[in-house]
């Protein structure tokens, strides 16, 4: 029954992926890797969503709930706050800018050096959280199918990734996550259903769960106690912080048709984002109250579904499955487009015409699903510390405010500065002087004290980066 579940899911996945190359306007870069500038606002919004909505926000939740209860599910609205920044504050202005890369507009302010510097953390960062999906999918799989095999499960989840990265580019990775939204959303909401029927109803379920970490049970249901005011306000802050300078998200909004559909299209992903984090946190309380010695908490949602019919449970895997495709599948296309313009085209080959570009940015996605497959194959212990890389997006962050916000406060020496600063705090924080991390989470010292330095080298270098506001200048970009 699962792996017919499964069949229907990949057949949907693969219509969608050869439809998207008849929507393509012809064969060129330009509608491969953007969509040929002219994604609708729910296309926006389900590409965003999906690349949100992956393994940490659904089986992670429920890893996090079943210690901590409902307050876990704030993961997801903190991504969704990271959306609606990028709505207001960025979407716009990227589309209008004319940039095919974030880190294009480093190289224009900052420099060559600065720009090389963020294409490296964009690659290990992006490619760490593809691998993480491949994992996650393999996990899931092997969950779903016994006949099939972790490792197995690995392999086939990096060859759906890359039939839907390759075959068609942007345009497919946002049709296929119209898919893919949905089967999350019905997998969790059914699912869920199912599962409180199946052990006897909520009365039953709260009549089980243990006092726990507040001692009464209390925190079960409770919005903050579980989690605590520091940790959900570090993932806000976190999200924050990371959805602006991350490419993944900002190819999404150079291929909209529009500044107004990027904003639309970023409001409505953060609209779809939040309930999947609060449906996955009910996931955890249930194990919680029914196996409460679970060795592996990770295994939460996946040991709850184990025990619902069968169809409903592979409806609920496919549905966790598609979360890694529909996040996969975007980052991919990300990469390949960094790699083709940041480092191919501006340091080997700058005349490279656009039949060449095309075929490179292919087999750089190709590439890349190589890398991934290789690192989730031997490394496994990333997930946990994923929130906290994320922090070195921090600076970029406030470097970008700056940029397109207060233009004159930007100096020859804020790119360097800022981000050596935040990295340093960050790592003494995190591996040498957990002290120095405010309330535990490094996120908050390493923004204040980017912050401090941004204000500082304001004040102190007269140099100004750019004059004016910032525009795109193609013939710079080109240099």
């Amino acid at each position: 029954m699962a792996l017919a579940v499964i069949i229907v899911y990949l057949c949907a996945l693969l219509f969608t992926s050869w439809y998207s190359t008849k929507k393509q306007k012809e064969a060129s870069v330009e509608s491969f890797l953007y969509a040929d500038k002219s994604l609708s606002t729910l296309l926006v919004g389900v590409t965003v969503a999906g690349l949100a909505v992956g393994g940490s926000s659904t089986t992670g939740v429920a890893q996090n709930a079943f210690k901590a209860g409902m307050s876990a599910g704030w993961y997801d609205t903190a991504w969704a706050a990271g959306a609606l920044l990028m709505a207001f504050a960025f979407a716009g202005k990227l589309r209008e800018s004319g940039l095919k890369t974030i880190n294009g507009m480093w190289n224009q302010v900052f420099g060559t050096g600065f720009q090389n510097l963020s294409l490296v953390v964009q690659l290990a960062t992006q490619l760490t959280i593809v691998a993480l999906q491949m994992v996650a999918g393999g996990t899931i799989l092997s969950a779903l199918i016994p006949a099939i095999s972790f490792k197995m499960g690995i392999l086939l989840s990096a060859i759906v990734f890359i039939i839907i990265a390759y075959v068609g580019g942007m345009w497919s990775a946002a049709l296929s996550n119209v898919v893919n939204v949905v089967v999350i959303y019905v997998g969790l909401i059914l699912g869920l259903i199912v599962a409180i029927s199946h052990f006897g109803g909520l009365e039953t379920i709260n009549a089980n769960l243990p006092a726990g970490v507040s001692g009464d049970g209390s925190h079960w249901y409770d919005l903050i106690s579980g989690m605590g005011t520091a940790a959900i306000t570090a993932w806000f802050l976190t999200m924050l912080l990371q959805a602006s300078p991350n490419s993944g998200l900002i190819q999404i909004a150079l291929s909209s048709k529009d500044a107004k559909t990027a904003r639309n299209g970023f409001i409505l992903a953060a609209i779809l984002m939040i309930p999947a984090g609060f449906i996955s946190a009910m996931y955890g309380i249930i194990a919680a109250a029914f196996f409460p010695d679970l060795q592996n908490s990770a295994m939460a949602m996946a040991t709850v579904t184990a025990q619902i019919n069968p169809l409903i449970a592979g409806i609920l895997l496919a549905g966790l499955w598609a979360a890694d495709v529909s996040t996969a599948t975007g980052l991919m296309v990300s990469l390949g487009t960094m790699i083709t313009n940041d480092l191919i085209i501006k340091f080997i080959k700058p005349d490279m015409d656009n039949s060449t570009q095309l075929k490179t940015s292919k087999i750089m996605i190709l590439v890349c699903a190589i890398a991934a497959f290789i690192a989730a194959n031997t490394v496994r212990s990333v997930l946990g510390t994923l929130m906290t890389v994320l922090t070195l997006w921090a600076p970029y962050t406030i470097l970008m405010l700056g940029i397109f916000y207060f233009p004159q406060t930007i100096k020859k020496s804020s790119g360097w500065l800022v981000f050596a600063s935040g990295i340093v705090v960050f790592l003494l924080s995190q591996f040498f002087m957990p002290s120095l991390a405010i309330m535990g989470q490094p996120i908050y010292t390493t923004t204040l004290v980017c912050l401090i330095v941004y204000a500082i080298v304001a004040v102190c270098d007269k140099n100004r980066a750019f004059e004016g506001d910032f525009v795109y200048n193609e013939a710079l970009a080109k240099k």
